[in-house]
């Protein structure tokens, strides 16, 4: 057994260990991984690791800056983990560096070892510098790439042998590649559960894999871009490593003209670059026609070519970096309609092209609507026309107002199907809200009176069971969203940190770092607003639902399920309904993605997305309530409480698994608490 791991390292160094990572301006090879990889941060933060359970803040401030997680240190965290990252995110280069010094500290190698772990990291754009590093102990890397459609069967054999052995970790690199990625996903959680020792990372391309159903042992992360802090670094002149001089390679070169802060405006200097010292304006066309059938799946398209010019194009970088600029280039001389036809030919693969042949068409000054128009028609389930189509509305065509309302029907009436997944819709909520979302976020749901089924016999802080009678009330249908907040902090000058941080396309998301008090300020101020418009009566006021008025609303006239929670559509769980920990996206989407979703009385969103505030105490542990189930008249609902006291927080969040985002379980936080992931929604009696 450990001859087929020694083997297998040995080959990853003789087969990787000196792939060129960086290119010169002329497209020759210039750095290999050890000198030229820069380590990846994930969207975790600290914050969100704290507020996993149920956290006590003392004399709380306002939010720190994010300080994020190394990818590193997230396959040292979590045994089974899931990595999501666009085509170009460095999610293999990531891979081949944990493999390649893995590999080469086990066999001793001068170049590859877990020193090169040992590295300082910008862990925001503020540039707060920490350490990251191996803390394991060694462990024999299988770095397992996947072949495009390959079978769970066909795959495993390949490394069956490596897996023998109980101190190996498995990279799996390209879970879109399967035949049935679905598949694969149950086959390795079935070994990450059969052998303890083994641990497993899995590379994956959201955008390719929208709807795979994850499951819940495997902890998801999304890969993020350089942050402003790393895009500084690389300037022009700025060694690769310490002791070394300056060498200028496309990334730097194309940084000082192209600012990396812009991705396209970077791929597209990195292109002109190239272009401009290795081909010459009487080989461009050849070289178009080449690159743009090999990028289409003719793998000897390159062999006409010279063996420097295929070493190149068959790197991951020409691939990801320069192919999309080419295949602008072909794409700008066609005219519309064959642009339109090639594009929808393969729009999964095409769209990497669209960001630059609008670039290209603007040079030339030509219009870019036939192109927008064209691309809002599209109709696929993950909606890539529509979302690429809208954002040329929103960065090019803001005076426009017929395309615009064209562009928002579109958006809306896409939104208005559950075919699509929670991610893809959640993208296109957003460019709907920079264009003006206009459903009403006011509207109120009405909660008849009624005898409500309360806890569950899952956690020991929501037992017994038991009924509760519950009068008439309303409950807003979409939790407080940061346009409705925002509007609130204009007018009363109130104190928000986030407020300063918020965006158009951020506005139909809950609004959170809201503390209890803040709930209860913006009820009070809903409460007159709405009496001066009419919307309420004199008698009646907004506040925040106490907790047996929210289980009711969320969960309806269900029963108690034995030994099983309940959710607001139903006793069966399903991750493609709610935002919980489940679908990986570690951060509030826009509200009312999903009509499948919503309780039985109508409220969306009341299973993950944020933990809700509820008027009702817990008492001062954090882990024991003073105020236990049953829920009777003991002064739970006293709203001058002291602040020591903790309040009910409702329906968990997006970090929060399927055992805490339901209709049942009870969290609680001090009312001078708050966090981005809690904020509440309003009632009306």
């Amino acid at each position: 057994m450990l001859q087929f791991l020694r083997q297998h390292a040995v080959s990853l160094l003789q087969h990787y260990g000196m792939r060129p990572l960086l290119w010169n301006t002329n497209g020759t090879a210039q750095a290999n991984w050890a000198d030229g990889y820069i380590p990846l941060l994930t969207t975790y933060t600290k914050e969100d690791s704290e507020a996993k359970g149920l956290r006590r803040i003392a004399a709380p401030k306002a939010p720190r800056p994010a300080v994020h997680f190394s990818a590193l240190e997230m396959v040292q965290q979590n045994r089974f983990s899931l990595f999501w990252g666009e085509r170009g995110s460095g999610k293999t280069s990531f891979a081949l560096d944990l493999a390649l010094n893995l590999a080469g500290e086990q066999l001793r190698h001068n170049e590859y070892n877990l020193k090169n772990f040992i590295r300082p990291i910008p862990r925001n754009d503020q540039n707060l510098v920490q350490v990251e590093s191996w803390n394991l102990p060694p462990t024999w890397p299988v770095y397992a790439p996947v072949h495009p459609q390959d079978h769970w069967e066909q795959f495993y054999a390949r490394i069956e042998h490596l897996l023998e052995h109980d101190n190996c970790l498995l990279i799996v690199d390209g879970l879109e590649n399967f035949f049935n990625p679905d598949e694969v996903l149950n086959e390795l959680e079935k070994l990450y559960l059969e052998q303890d020792g083994l641990r497993l990372v899995i590379l994956a391309n959201r955008f390719l894999c929208q709807g795979l159903h994850v499951p819940f042992t495997l902890a998801q992360f999304s890969i993020m871009e350089l942050n402003a802090a790393q895009q500084r670094a690389l300037s022009a002149d700025t060694p690769v490593q310490k002791g070394q001089e300056a060498r200028p390679n496309l990334v730097v070169a194309a940084n000082a003209v192209g600012k990396l802060a812009d991705g396209e405006a970077t791929s597209l200097a990195v292109a002109d670059i190239w272009l401009d010292n290795a081909a010459p304006l009487s080989v461009r066309k050849e070289l178009q026609v080449v690159i743009t059938a090999y990028w289409q799946g003719n793998r000897q398209a390159l062999d006409q070519l010279p063996q420097t010019l295929q070493n190149f194009f068959r790197s991951d970088f020409a691939q990801t970096t320069l192919f999309p600029v080419i295949a602008a280039y072909a794409l700008l001389d066609m005219e519309d309609d064959a642009r339109l036809a090639t594009l929808g030919s393969d729009l999964s693969l095409w769209r990497r092209a669209i960001p630059f042949l609008v670039t290209l068409l603007q040079k030339r000054q030509q219009t870019i609507v036939p192109l927008t128009r064209g691309l809002l028609s599209m109709d696929d389930p993950s909606a890539t026309g529509l979302r690429y189509g809208a954002n040329l509305v929103l960065q090019h065509l803001q005076n426009d107002l017929s395309i615009q309302q064209l562009c928002r029907s579109a958006l809306l009436n896409f939104l208005q199907h559950d075919a699509s997944t929670t991610p893809t819709k959640n993208e296109v909520a957003h460019m709907l809200a920079a264009l003006g979302d206009q459903r009403n976020f006011d509207d109120l749901i009405c909660i008849p009176a009624g005898y409500a089924t309360l806890g569950s016999d899952t956690h020991v802080n929501s037992s017994p069971v038991h009924t509760v009678y519950v009068k008439a009330f309303k409950i807003g249908r979409f939790p407080v969203t940061n346009s409705q907040y925002a509007l609130f902090v204009q007018q009363t000058a109130h104190t928000w940190p986030a407020f300063n941080t918020l965006l158009p396309a951020q506005a139909n998301i809950p609004a959170a770092d809201v503390t209890w008090y803040d709930a209860q300020a913006y009820c009070a101020w809903l409460t007159q607003r709405w009496r001066k418009e009419g919307r309420i009566s004199a008698s009646e006021v907004v506040r925040l639902p106490t907790e047996p008025e929210w289980e009711w609303a969320a969960r309806g006239p269900q029963p108690d399920y034995a030994g099983k929670v309940c959710y607001p559509w139903g006793p069966q769980w399903r991750s493609d309904l709610c935002n919980s920990s489940e679908l990986g996206l570690n951060k509030p989407t826009s509200v009312g993605l999903s009509a499948v979703g919503r309780s039985l009385f109508g409220v969306e969103d009341m299973a993950g997305q944020i933990w809700e505030w509820t008027s009702t105490l817990w008492g001062k542990d954090m882990a024991h309530p003073d105020y236990t189930y049953p829920y009777c008249n003991d002064g739970r609902e006293d709203l001058n409480a002291p602040a020591t006291i903790r309040r009910v927080l409702r329906g968990g969040c997006f970090s929060s698994p399927s055992l805490k985002a339901n209709c049942s379980y009870r969290g609680s936080l001090e009312p001078n608490g708050f966090w981005r992931g809690n904020g509440f929604r309003i009632a009306v009696a």
